[in-house]
């Protein structure tokens, strides 16, 4: 199934901060959508989308587990740990330790590449851990 190799390959992908890595996995129309960021299009925009991500947690950290494949969508589970020490979209860095775990549906093409992804989290926790400074930072 095309979840399970992609799962690895994204997963070692982040942890390698590596931008050709993660948009060798991916053909265009390379949809996004996240509560995050809003729907987005293009390998241009993946490839800022993950420069900024790397930017913002110099020390990210992803585990990512697949949970399974029907056709040419699949899923999988996303954990993301870091520190939030530079600026992530408007949010100034904090300091802060951050845990983001995500479901994301993902669309294969026929020869297994990422055509589309779309994440579910809980924005509020996010934005909670992207805005409040830790009380060691005050």
């Amino acid at each position: 199934m095309f979840i399970d190799d992609f799962a690895r390959a994204a997963e070692a992908a982040v942890n390698h901060h590596s931008i050709d890595e993660v948009t060798a996995l991916w053909r265009e129309p390379a949809r996004y959508d996240s509560p995050l960021t809003g729907p987005q299009e293009g390998i241009d925009a993946l490839a800022a989308r993950e420069s900024a991500l790397f930017a913002g947690f110099s020390d990210l950290r992803a585990s990512i587990r697949p949970l399974g494949q029907d056709g040419l969508t699949g899923s999988m589970l996303v954990r993301f740990e870091g520190t939030h020490d530079g600026e992530y979209g408007a949010f100034a860095a904090t300091g802060n330790s951050i845990v983001i775990e995500m479901a994301a549906v993902i669309t294969f093409d026929s020869e297994g590449y990422v055509v589309e992804e779309r994440l579910f989290a809980d924005s509020a926790t996010v934005i909670g851990q992207l805005t409040h400074h830790s009380a060691s930072h005050d």
